[in-house]
């Protein structure tokens, strides 16, 4: 609510520089003094020298607000298994800051306005990606795009695209990137994908570097179910899954890869003011 304390538990999580790490030690202090609980994950902890950090993955179900210290890559790296009744601030000290909320010199200046609710939350979709079989077995998350693509440089492999159980494509390639609305202005942009609005129900499917001029990307409702499959035999092992650039395992021919919009977004916050095609012309130099 605001104009209220809405915020008693923050968790840090910083990027491993000096510069990040100052500006944590200086939000501690400030949280503290307004009598606030702090907790950090291991690796920011470590770092300034604070013991019983928490895992990174986890620090977002203890504290109920988690401000991130980094660029796009750390804030990924919370955002992915934040659940959506924790949100998530990012104060850019990385390079691009594309998905955070405030520059270093707003950090302080603007923290009550965080902390009694001024802020608007912004929901954004996420990835369920299942593997159906093999020792990576399972469901993962990403908040910006799964990506099936090769390892070793100069190798093209074969892919399918399948969308609710139906091949509609085969092609050789590098890869295949499965994005978000959020995600469409990562990888999936660099490799020729449309710009998605955070706001569209929808997904995008990108070829990378198909060795076709017929495969382009695609555009489908945030509800189908995508199916993703490296082809061929002992040639086309290699290729590996990756999530959000981040977490990643190696994908077998013939194993079946899942994607589908998870029930569960997470929560940004973002200042009042702030605006999608500002940010795209301010950090992507988009309509210049």
């Amino acid at each position: 609510m605001k104009g209220s304390r809405r915020f008693h538990c923050v968790g840090l999580v910083a990027k491993v520089s000096p510069k990040a790490l100052r500006l944590t030690g200086l939000l501690e202090r400030a949280l503290r003094r307004r009598g606030l609980e702090v907790v950090f994950d291991n690796l920011t902890g470590a770092a300034l020298g604070r013991q019983n950090g928490l895992r990174r993955e986890r620090i977002a179900r203890v504290a109920d607000l988690v401000i991130v210290l980094g660029g796009d890559g750390t804030l990924l790296s919370v955002a992915r298994d934040a659940p959506r009744s924790t949100p998530v601030l990012g104060i850019n000290v990385g390079v691009l800051g594309y998905l955070t909320g405030l520059t270093q010199k707003e950090t302080l200046s603007r923290l009550d306005e965080v902390l009694t609710g001024g802020f608007r939350e912004d929901r954004r979709r996420r990835l369920d990606v299942s593997i159906a079989e093999g020792p990576n077995r399972g469901t993962y998350r990403a908040l910006n795009d799964a990506v099936l693509n090769r390892e070793a440089i100069g190798r093209i492999s074969s892919f399918s695209i399948s969308i609710e159980g139906r091949r509609i494509a085969r092609f050789r390639g590098d890869g295949v990137i499965v994005a978000t609305p959020t995600g469409s202005t990562a990888y999936s942009l660099s490799a020729g994908g449309p710009i998605l609005d955070p706001a569209l129900a929808a997904v995008v499917v990108t070829p990378i570097s198909p060795h076709t001029l017929m495969q382009r990307p695609l555009v489908v409702p945030a509800s189908t179910t995508i199916g993703l499959m490296v082809l061929g035999r002992k040639r086309d092992e290699g290729v590996h899954l990756t999530l959000d650039g981040q977490a990643g395992f190696a994908i077998p021919p013939g194993c079946i890869v899942e994607v589908r919009q998870s029930r569960s977004p997470v929560t940004l916050l973002r200042p009042p003011e702030s605006d999608n095609f500002q940010n795209l012309s301010e950090k992507l130099n988009w309509g210049v």
